[in-house]
């Protein structure tokens, strides 16, 4: 037989037709393998089962830049007489665009070839091949060749040349690749004086001087903002206190965890618990952080995650990263941090960098070549269950979701206000960015129109709708307005936990009915009210709201937000919980002496001025610890929430076997937070299991009225492990489908797949 396959996904300048070829080889098959502008297509003719398996292997040993997201195959005619298997010629597709493919760790065969002494790659902070480096961070245009990169301005020597065009080499098309004689410098500048342009001379003693002077300001407490693939980090010596203390308090962090690199698989398993699956994610190419409980070996400072039990992981993944941890620093870990201001995005120039980092760094690493899309990195929440993704990008953005159905037209969704990132959906593909940050600054809202702007001339694509959110303070719905004005084209706008629901439905590529559990800190419901506690039954384009937390007073909005006792006391208001508001008004009014303040609340609360009804189910977490005075003020976004969460925990741990209770009521659940006869720790572990046996409740109330068994979880909530893993069980148990998040976050960086896919269905 002969079959026809046609391959899509990230299937260019990435070794996949000589792997193609090499596989073909052994087996007794003919055909041939070449690509067009968006796909590889591959004839194969032999046995049923020679093809089937020569598919197989091909597909499960990938080079690990490659990405097939798509297969289409069909059976053609035999043809006579072929021998052999070929490398077909390139065909030309007018109209289509390839993918971009995403950046890369530093491959074993680069790592072994850094470490030769007679190599002449040794101690090369820029080496790459085929399979590893820099890709989306450094292109300016497509198709991906040398010219459309920021390497253009390298010319290549005589012995890249003839490696790059040598179809045998591990470098055949690699386009950044580079050496000591014509690639990038690298070199230390101070922050007083600083010197922005690469220093004269022979590159590789001034990259060796570099690296070792690098490695001693570490090792000597300083704080370095070293240039990688896709910005700069902030990295000092993760053991040293007042290094690290530092750092916090320059970079004005409050108690928010830093990223740590190890410089090993065996050294980050000195630090987290991470099992065989989250190993291998954390060692895979795209070299997310993973956040992971401490191990019991864990001796970092302890401003890295200051009340925290767990600790964000990432192992090197350039060769700049192992080349500061190697040698001298080889027993170090670095504190990994993004190189920005608090709220700001991340910098990516050497001009930015001095600008904005100066008051913040002892001093950078810079080198010159050019970043043209800044990247942060991906991060994991490493969970029992599933390993659930918190933010999706370098490694991942920005290779696309496979939608479920086709958009008609290109869709522009950008997204929301916090955890921002878009998608631009097209055919089949639904492109999401990498993570922009959040929208509260000009500086990020430009970050965010310039992002946008690439992506469409990536893509060639003019959108013919624009989706957004319905919150009116928004600055991500404002730009929506404006772009949808400028063009001339419709715009959508999607209610948040809708479109936290849309997102999940899509990465998974539901199209049946199901009930959505949707639960987070903030969503501008369609009542006017502020949403969060969720329950929504989804039919195609249709969706109800069927059910909810109970609501309660928010007061202060913002002010709500950092300050969780002002929750608690309006949920003590509004559920009639006497006991609550008395310890919350011991606690704020005797021991943290803002006796004023609380007479306000009460106030307002009697009063109903600046108070704002609610359904949040982030903020029944705050409350939870404030009356437990685990945190009654916060200083990052979900503080509260991690610390009653560590708190339950480390409890539960030393109890195994505990059981739960049974709550009737979310007014039960808060009574026996207010009762002092349990742990601290023990009520929390039971305040987790006790929202997820009644959330579970409201769900299967749901479903059974609707005659629907497939249940979802979504929304920043759902990053809560404690929480989410009993959620799901619960429903598991009772025989539902649980649908969750493997691919997006299920947080707001998610949100912007879900309001292209609500306008891909509400085009239908």
């Amino acid at each position: 037989m002969r079959r026809a396959y046609r391959l899509r996904g990230v299937v260019q300048g990435v070794g996949f037709r000589p792997h193609v070829a090499k596989v073909a080889t052994n087996f007794p098959i003919s055909g041939f393998v070449g690509n067009d502008d968006e796909s590889v297509f591959i004839e194969a003719q032999g046995s049923p089962d020679d093809i089937e398996n020569f598919i197989a292997k091909m597909l499960a040993t990938l080079p690990p830049l490659a990405s097939v997201l798509q297969s289409i195959s069909r059976e053609i005619p035999e043809l006579e007489g072929e021998s052999g298997f070929k490398i077909a010629p390139s065909r030309r597709r007018l109209g289509v665009r390839t993918l971009i493919p995403p950046d890369t760790a530093t491959c074993p065969d680069c790592r072994q070839e850094m470490t030769d002494p007679n190599n002449r790659r040794y101690h090369y902070p820029f080496i790459t091949c085929t399979n590893c480096g820099p890709r989306a961070t450094i292109m300016v245009d497509l198709p991906y060749d040398r010219d459309t990169t920021t390497m253009v301005k390298f010319p290549m020597c005589p012995a890249c040349r003839v490696e790059y065009t040598d179809p045998e080499n591990r470098r055949y098309h690699a386009q950044p690749v580079s050496c000591f004689d014509c690639g990038p410098v690298l070199w230390v500048s101070d922050t007083v004086n600083p010197n922005l342009r690469p220093p004269a001379g022979d590159r590789r003693p001034l990259i060796a001087a570099a690296l070792s002077e690098a490695r001693a300001r570490l090792r000597s407490g300083e704080i370095l903002a070293v240039k990688g693939i896709g910005g700069f980090h902030l990295m000092c010596d993760a053991r040293n206190e007042e290094a690290v203390a530092r750092l916090r308090e320059r970079k004005n962090r409050g108690d928010k965890p830093f990223a740590v690199m190890t410089p090993s698989i065996k050294a980050a398993r000195r630090l987290a618990q991470l099992d065989d699956s989250q190993l291998k994610e954390l060692a895979s190419p795209a070299r997310p952080i993973m956040i992971a409980p401490f191990a019991p070996e864990y001796d970092l400072a302890p401003a890295v995650a200051p009340g925290l039990g767990d600790v964000g992981i990432l192992l090197p993944y350039t060769p700049l990263h192992l080349e500061l941890l190697s040698a001298e620093c080889s027993e170090m870990a670095l504190v990994a941090t993004s190189g920005n201001l608090a709220g700001e995005p991340l910098c990516f120039t050497n001009e930015d960098a001095l600008n904005r980092l100066s008051r913040i760094a002892d001093g950078f690493v810079f080198h010159d070549r050019d970043i043209h899309l800044p990247m942060e990195d991906s991060v994991f929440l490493a969970n029992p269950q599933v390993t659930i993704p918190s933010r999706r990008s370098r490694g991942y953005a920005p290779l696309p979701v496979s939608l479920p159905q086709a958009a008609a037209a290109p869709i522009l969704a950008v997204g929301g206000e916090l955890k921002n990132s878009f998608c631009l959906a097209n055919g089949d593909w639904a492109h999401i960015s990498g993570h922009i940050g959040d929208m509260g600054t000009l500086a990020s809202q430009e970050t965010l129109d310039r992002a946008v702007t690439q992506m469409l001339n990536f893509q060639h694509l003019r959108p013919e709708k624009i989706v957004c959110d319905l919150h009116p303070a928004y600055s991500t719905v404002s730009w929506a307005y404006r772009c949808a004005e400028q063009r001339d084209i419709e715009l959508l706008q999607v209610q948040h936990h809708v479109a936290h629901a849309y997102s999940l439905l899509a990465e998974r590529s539901h199209l049946d009915p199901a009930v959505i559990v949707a639960v987070d800190g903030t969503g501008y419901g369609t009542d006017g009210t502020i949403w969060g506690g969720e329950i929504l039954e989804i039919a195609g384009a249709a969706w109800h709201r069927r059910a909810h937390l109970p609501t309660f007073s928010l007061v202060g909005g913002d002010r709500a937000v950092k300050y969780p006792w002002r929750v608690a006391l309006g949920i003590a208001h509004d559920w009639n919980l006497e006991g609550i508001t008395r310890k919350i008004s011991t606690e704020i009014g005797d021991r943290q002496r803002k006796s004023t303040e609380l007479e306000l609340v009460k106030s307002q609360l009697n009063s109903g001025f600046g108070v704002v009804p609610t359904t949040s189910c982030g903020r029944l977490f705050d409350a939870a610890a404030a009356v437990l005075g685990i945190c009654t003020s916060v200083t990052y976004e979900a503080q509260a929430a991690m610390e009653l969460e560590h708190a339950a925990s480390t409890w539960a741990n030393r109890h195994l076997g505990a059981k739960a209770h049974h709550f009737g009521s979310y007014r039960e659940l808060f009574e026996m937070l207010a009762e002092d006869g349990q742990e601290v720790g023990e009520r929390a572990w039971h305040f987790h299991l006790g929202l997820a046996q009644l959330l579970a409740t409201q769900a299967a109330e749901t479903t059974q009225k609707a005659g629907i068994k497939t249940v979802g979880l979504t929304g920043g909530v759902a990053l809560n492990r404690l929480f989410s893993s009993h959620f799901i069980r619960i429903m598991r148990e009772d025989g539902y489908q649980v649908l969750t998040h493997q691919t997006v976050p299920p947080n707001d960086g998610g949100l912007c797949l879900g309001q292209a896919w609500a306008a891909v269905l509400d085009a239908c």
